[in-house]
């Protein structure tokens, strides 16, 4: 775990995704953490196969890091900052934004992130459709042979 303050030190301390500035924390029992406190977060997730290494991990501040889930990194990263275009006061109010906005704002990285699956899908169905192509040709080039 030291690992993450040198990546969070590499960052001067500030989330990589709203770039609002970190807190150290430290987790006690019936505690909830702070919106602001420094995790550790995989820029691959570990849910996909992403390792637990140096240069998979940046540091993000909590509230990001459950935000995004699963979601692509530069995808969330985009997509929070053209939420902060969009609502000048936002960036600032970050961490204090009323739960409502919180769900909303889940929501639609949830649905960004259902988009990019089908996505994804479409993409190795159109792989397999064309290996499965090659592969007829070529059993049947080799057959008349």
């Amino acid at each position: 775990m030291a690992y993450i303050h040198t990546i969070a030190k590499l960052q001067n301390y500030r989330c990589c995704y709203c770039d609002n500035l970190m807190i150290r924390h430290k987790q006690t029992d019936g505690q909830s953490t702070p919106r602001d406190a420094l995790t550790k977060d995989h820029v691959e997730p570990r849910a996909y196969g992403g390792p637990t290494q140096f240069d998979n991990i940046v540091a993000a501040c909590c509230m990001c890091n459950n935000m995004r889930g699963e979601m692509d990194a530069v995808a969330f990263f985009n997509l929070l900052q053209k939420r902060f275009k969009r609502d000048q006061t936002l960036r600032a109010r970050w961490h204090k934004i009323t739960p409502q906005e919180f769900s909303t704002f889940k929501l639609q990285c949830i649905h960004v992130h259902e988009r990019q699956l089908r996505g994804l899908a479409k993409t190795y169905v159109e792989h397999a459709i064309h290996h499965m192509i090659f592969t007829h040709r070529r059993r049947h080039q080799l057959r008349r042979a």
